[in-house]
């Protein structure tokens, strides 16, 4: 399928989704309230949510599948926590239980991403043909020229190249450019690649983020009696200007957040508000070619290395909502270090035997 040089909606259905009359579209997007501010972007992205409602109703009118009408909920308490029970469809509150069981393609265009509940949900379902989710927190009207426009065969044939060599590593040394280090245990884990492929056939997870392209995997947790998590080392987190907080990492726990400047500070309160966001929760490969730096998680993320801390089930590893202290406290939030970041990385696999494979030097793939 060639890819256009403008963004066109048509293509972007066929290319990512290829429906069939038996799919239902479900568009979804959150509202503000009193914990989750307005602010310009996120209303342009519920703006941009009934644009694509409304192209992709028109699209639906000559392909045969059908399109349920725009949904919305107030934005959940932190990244990637549960869902409210129900949601604004169409005017009319609808169980969300019912909107889901409802929809075979769901497109979560959400201010604070919901990508964990809506990946526990498809897993649930059994099959991409059954429920498949594009989750797109942060979404924005630059991004349809852009990262959107990746090529699909691209996507796929490099996700693997990366995959490949993922999988016969058991740890991941990364160094940073402020000369931190820290090394991620990735033994007992299976590795994941979100290659933008959301057909009715996929197979494994059927859930990708909009923009793709990452290989992903969860540190070891250490769940494994007497096989303690060997993930140590620091992590550095830039902050405004020159400031940056350094995360002390210890049996893949945050253990110590170093620095006297905002962000040290407010990394701090974040954990101290429940011990479980101090998992070291996912690393990751971005290799969108189309990705740019722009200070927008999603995509600054597919344009390189990063790394989340928190919830990890959803993603293969063990740490669930249960076990957080409360809903309110319940997240999964990413890092980005990618070659434009003020922070980039230099990484290398190691076998069980020792032996380095380079992988990114200086933010730059190497294999």
């Amino acid at each position: 399928m060639n890819t256009p040089q403008k963004f066109d909606m048509s293509w972007l259905v066929d290319a990512v989704f290829a429906p069939t009359e038996n799919d239902v579209f479900a568009i979804l997007h959150d509202t503000p309230h009193a914990r989750a501010t307005e602010n310009d972007a996120w209303r342009e992205r519920r703006e941009m949510a009934s644009d694509w409602h409304q192209q992709i109703s028109a699209i639906a009118g000559a392909k045969g599948f059908r399109v349920l009408p725009l949904v919305s909920f107030p934005a959940v308490a932190g990244t990637n926590a549960d869902l409210p029970a129900s949601a604004d469809m169409g005017g009319a509150e609808v169980a969300f239980a019912d909107i889901l069981d409802e929809a075979t393609v769901v497109l979560a265009m959400m201010e604070v991403s919901v990508t964990g509940p809506l990946i526990q949900y498809g897993m649930a379902k059994g099959s991409a043909a059954a429920f498949r989710v594009a989750s797109m927190p942060m979404a924005n009207r630059n991004m349809e020229d852009t990262c959107y426009l990746a090529d699909p065969g691209e996507l796929v044939a490099q996700g693997e190249t990366i995959r490949e060599e993922v999988v016969k590593a058991e740890a991941v040394e990364v160094a940073f450019s402020t000369g931190d280090v820290c090394t991620f245990d990735i033994r007992h884990r299976e590795v994941g690649v979100d290659n933008g492929y959301l057909h009715p056939d996929k197979q494994g997870f059927p859930v990708i983020n909009l923009p793709s392209g990452e290989v992903w995997v969860v540190p070891y947790e250490g769940e494994r009696e007497g096989d303690p998590s060997r993930t140590r080392g620091v992590i550095p987190v830039a902050g405004e200007g020159d400031d940056v907080a350094r995360f002390v990492v210890e049996q893949n726990r945050i253990v110590d957040v170093l620095g006297d400047g905002p962000r040290a500070i407010g990394l701090r309160e974040d954990m101290e508000a429940d011990p479980m966001r101090r998992n070291v929760a996912e690393i990751a490969f971005g290799y969108n070619r189309k990705a740019r730096v722009t200070g927008v998680f999603i995509e600054d993320e597919k344009a390189g290395f990063h790394w989340g801390y928190g919830r990890s089930e959803f993603l293969g590893g063990t740490i669930a909502p249960k076990d957080f202290a409360s809903p309110e406290t319940v997240l999964h939030v990413d890092l980005p270090y990618a070659k434009e970041c003020s922070i980039t990385v230099s990484a290398d696999l190691i076998s069980s035997a020792g032996t380095r494979t380079a992988i990114l030097r200086d933010g730059e793939y190497v294999l």
